[in-house]
Formats: C-alpha cells, structure tokens, sequence
C-alpha cells in the first residue's frame, strides 16, 4: 500500500480515516522497549500512551506521576493500557526522575505546564542516566535551556528532542517539510531556489482540546509573557494576546480568529531553517475566551505571571471549560504557511477533532522516531533533520493512525474553506 504522505512535489496528502499499518509502522513493531512517560497518568501523556502503544505494541509502558488515583482514572479512560505499570515520580525532583528511568530505553516527559520552571531536572536525569529524552515543551524559555545542555548530552551520548509535541513540534516538522520539498523542485528543475522570507505558525483549539487544566494553565501564563516574533531578521517584541489575525483553517473547522503568543518554534525556526520573519498565533472558541485571555494579558504581572495564580486560575475555570468542550467540541487546527521571495505562498495543514488525541500521536511519533535510534547525541529542536531524518515518516505517524487531515505544500486557495462570520469571534463552515 502506498503511503499516505507520498512525496510528491508540493502534493495534497489527506488522512481521513484509521488505515492498516503500513510496512513503515509494522518495521517499528518488532523491536520491544521499556519507555518512561513522565505525566503519564495526565491526558496529554496517556494519550501519548495509548499512540505510542498502537505504533509499537510490545512496548513496555511506565506511566509516572504523582498520584495513583489519576492512574486509576487513565486506566478507566483509556483501557489499552491496563498493563502499563505505575510509578510515583515527581517530575520537580531529579532524585525521584533517575528512579524513575531506570533500565529505560526512552523518557518522554508530557508533566507541564513548563512556563516558568526554573530547571530541566527531567533531561538531567536523563543526561546522567544516559537515558534518551522526548519532551512536549511549549516554552521558549525552557527550549532555549534544555539546548543548553547539548554539549553535555554529547559527551554523555544521550539523544534528546525537545519542544516535540503537536504545536510546536509536528508544526515545526511541516514547516521544515515545505522547505525540502522546494528545495527539491528546484534541483530537479535545474533553477535557483527562491528564499524563505516569512514563516507563519497559526493554531487552534476547540475549548481546552479536551486536554484539561494543563493547557488551560500553560495558556493563562502565556497570555502573560511578552512576544517576541522575528521580522527581517530582528527580534521585535509585542504584546501578548495581539496582532488578531483570520485564519482559514479549512473544511471542518473554517475561518478562527488567532492572536501572538510567545511560542518557542518561533525562535528556533529562525535560527536553524534561516527564515527571518517567522510568527506564531493561537486562538480558541468561543471567541469570549480569546476575550478572557486579552484581559488576563492585563493583569498586574508579579500576580498573573505565577505558576501558582495560573494553576489556580486553571482549576477555577476547569468546570467551565469542560461543560463549553462538550458544546464546542475538542477540535485542532494547525496552518503553516511560507512566503517565498519569488512572491509564491505555500502551506500546509493539519485538523482533527480532539487536541487530546492529536497531541498524544504527534508525541509518540517522535517517541517512536526516537526509539528508532536515528537521533544522534545531542539535544535538538523537530525542525532539525537530526531530531527527525525520516520527515514525510513521522508526518505520517502524526495524522494517519487517528484518521486526521493533512495537507502539505499547497497553494492557500486550495486549503479554503467557505466560512460564514457570525460576530463575537463566531465563524460557521458552510
């Protein structure tokens, strides 16, 4: 059976449903390993689980956390992973994470929020266990340290990827994909490549994504970070929850409107695939929580910048969230998009209808990418052909096993949808 992702120049590639495995996933079947999901027993890191499980079903799974009544709960949620083992682990600690990896092949650490964490305790356990490391980081501040550490990750030989979750993380893969596959119609055509002169990253999620109070919390502390986007090369800073913007995420989810946030592919894209304008933007429904996070954005910062106060914010709001999730739905929606000096604009996009599930495969398609043994030592960011050298593999592993939709490399006219604007942030998909 062909793949999904056929490498085609610039082609469409649409998932839509559950598939066979193909040769690719049976290849990563074979070989059993003993992996350490850090927060497992939380619905990101579950449902990295549950992913990670499908693509390679004799995995020994490890679901550490610190609470045995959230593994039960996993359990009832998700009942494929009734023989992970649990193991008390406080991601905080680093005496309580070495314990926790030992005899492991792969960490995989999904224990966020990471906004404001003052260590990389989980990746230095890893670096003196000699253990490899996966993260789902959404901080620029956390990326940037955990890169810190690959020079000692290189004498330690421990592989690391971090920042490699959905967004950013699979975005940041679509991203690098659009740049090979022009890179080779050029060479095939024999004519100069044009450059890369603006990268757009645009997300969105129905609610919370189904996902819960972590991305609530990890929200509420971006809204109150300080942006800092890239334009012809410079770093400019802006306000967060700024600079609205309309973006048509295609058939299923339509026109949403999307605001700046501080987000960590924007600095990392600039620096490894050389692009000097790259921006990143997410948004959320109903448009009175882009409103709320607006006005979050506000608030005095000593206050509205604790983990604490966002944690408690989170838990406040979560009965609110959950009952909006089951009229709004989990959707997720990603757009890439590329602006070239030859004026052509490519794009990319990526919509399935649970964040929760979503993240979980894109996660465990790096995980699986990193049990592979591909990766060398280091520590590296999804863009970086180190971190993932098969692309177009893990792209597939993203999208097809949970019947998402993905479009890689077309023009925006052919990702349109036919959205009706009905006022407040409102949009309907005719």
């Amino acid at each position: 059976m062909a793949p999904l992702l056929a490498p085609s120049r610039l082609g469409v590639s649409t998932c839509r449903r559950p598939i066979t495995p193909t040769a690719t996933f049976a290849a990563s079947r074979e070989a059993a390993s003993r992996v350490v999901i850090l927060g497992g027993t939380g619905r990101v890191g579950a449902s990295t689980a549950v992913n990670l499980l499908n693509l390679r079903p004799n995995v020994e799974l490890v679901l550490a956390g610190r609470s045995r009544e959230n593994y039960a709960r996993a359990l009832d949620e998700n009942p494929t992973l009734a023989n992970a083992m649990f193991l008390q682990t406080d991601a905080d600690d680093k005496a309580s994470v070495k314990s926790a990896i030992d005899g492991a092949d792969l960490l995989v650490h999904c224990a966020g929020p990471f906004q404001r964490l003052e260590h990389c305790h989980p990746l230095d356990a890893c670096i003196e266990k000699g253990v490899p490391y996966v993260d789902v980081a959404d901080d620029t501040e956390y990326t940037m340290r955990c890169r810190g550490r690959a020079d000692a990750a290189k004498e330690a030989n421990v592989p690391a990827v971090t920042s490699a979750g959905i967004f950013p993380g699979a975005s940041n893969v679509m991203a690098a994909d659009m740049l090979d596959e022009r890179r080779a119609a050029a060479e095939e055509s024999g004519e100069d490549m044009p450059t890369p002169e603006r990268l757009l990253f645009s997300y969105f999620t129905a609610g919370s994504g189904g996902v819960g109070t972590t991305i609530l919390a990890s929200t509420f502390l971006l809204a109150t970070e300080d942006v800092t986007c890239f334009k012809d090369g410079e770093p400019v800073t802006v306000d967060p929850v700024s600079n609205r913007r309309v973006v048509d995420f295609g058939k299923g989810v339509g026109s949403r409107e999307v605001f700046l946030y501080n987000l960590p592919e924007v600095a990392t894209c600039h620096e490894t695939l050389g692009i000097p304008s790259v921006s990143a933007r997410f948004g959320t429904s109903p448009g009175i929580w882009n409103g709320a996070m607006l006005l979050l954005s506000k608030l005095p910062r000593p206050v509205s910048r604790s983990r604490a106060f966002a944690g408690a914010m989170a838990a406040l709001s979560d009965p609110i969230v959950r009952l909006v999730d089951k009229i709004e739905g989990e959707k997720v929606a990603m757009r890439v998009e590329i602006e070239w000096s030859d004026g052509a604009v490519t794009c990319s996009l990526f919509n399935h209808p649970s964040l929760r599930t979503a993240v979980g495969a894109a996660t465990a398609a790096f995980a699986d990418a990193a049990l592979a043994g591909d990766t060398p030592a280091g520590v590296w960011v999804p863009e970086q052909t180190e971190a993932v050298p098969l692309r177009k593999d893990l792209l597939e592993k993203c999208a097809a096993p949970i019947g998402a939709i993905m479009i890689l490399g077309k023009s925006p006219w052919r990702l349109g949808s036919d959205s009706v604007q009905l006022g407040m942030g409102l949009y309907v998909d005719r």
